[in-house]
């Protein structure tokens, strides 16, 4: 099927559905996996993977395109655009998955993935937002309740982003996610990386500048198709 149709079938699903783009083997038993926008993917999301899949017991990584946001809307890169360059950057780095998901919600990204690939255990690569947006009651009826079943059957791994390091990843996980702390790897992402976002990529784009925040396979297809103009 074209990426168009498989997008198709991920955005008028009515229900929990994850779609994979790219053609490479068939996923292990444990899988690393990345959700984000990808608006546009960066430096940073590569390095998040990287890291996340040379920990004891990851064999394999993969981009998932999430295209619902418990906060956002959609604004700058259409989908299908987004699917292309993780498919770019899929082209440079062989290793790298490229997934699709109806759901917004962590827990219910996973229900989703535990369908479309049965028999795989995943953990989920997140930054200190979006770890600190998994523990925020806002997007739950019963947040321990519904965290719980998700914790039996994945990981996290919690890394630095930003201006919150290590420290502060540690600090949260101690605070807030005690209970489910044994399920929570908190891993380090190397200090350039970790301060690069898709923000920033957005801007140098619009302004016309260069930028070493995204891939160079991403750049390309930026220029290719006049992407954030």
């Amino acid at each position: 099927m074209s990426t168009i149709s498989l997008l198709e079938a991920v955005l008028k699903s009515g229900g929990p559905t994850a779609v994979r783009f790219d053609g490479g083997r068939p996923f292990p038993n444990r899988l690393a996996v990345l959700p984000s926008a990808f608006n546009p993917p960066t430096v940073a999301h590569l390095a998040l993977l990287e890291v996340a899949r040379s920990l004891p017991g990851a064999g394999a990584a993969c981009a998932l395109l999430t295209t619902r946001n418990v906060d956002k809307g959609l604004t700058g890169a259409a989908f299908a655009d987004r699917v292309g360059m993780l498919l770019a950057v899929n082209e440079a780095h062989h290793w790298l998955g490229v997934v699709a998901t109806n759901q917004a919600r962590i827990i219910d990204q996973e229900a989703a993935l535990a369908v479309a690939f049965p028999g795989v255990e995943f953990d989920f690569v997140v930054g200190y937002d979006t770890l600190v947006r998994l523990f925020d009651p806002r997007y739950y009826s019963a947040m321990d309740d519904e965290l719980a079943p998700f914790f039996e059957r994945a990981r996290v791994i919690a890394l630095n982003r930003g201006e919150a390091g290590t420290a502060a990843v540690r600090a949260f996980v101690e605070r807030e996610a005690d209970h489910f702390a044994e399920r929570i790897v908190v891993a380090e992402l190397d200090a350039h990386p970790a301060s690069l976002s898709s923000t920033l990529a957005r801007a140098a784009f619009r302004e016309g500048s260069s930028t070493t925040a995204v891939p160079p396979a991403v750049a390309r297809y930026i220029e290719e198709h006049q992407l954030y103009r």
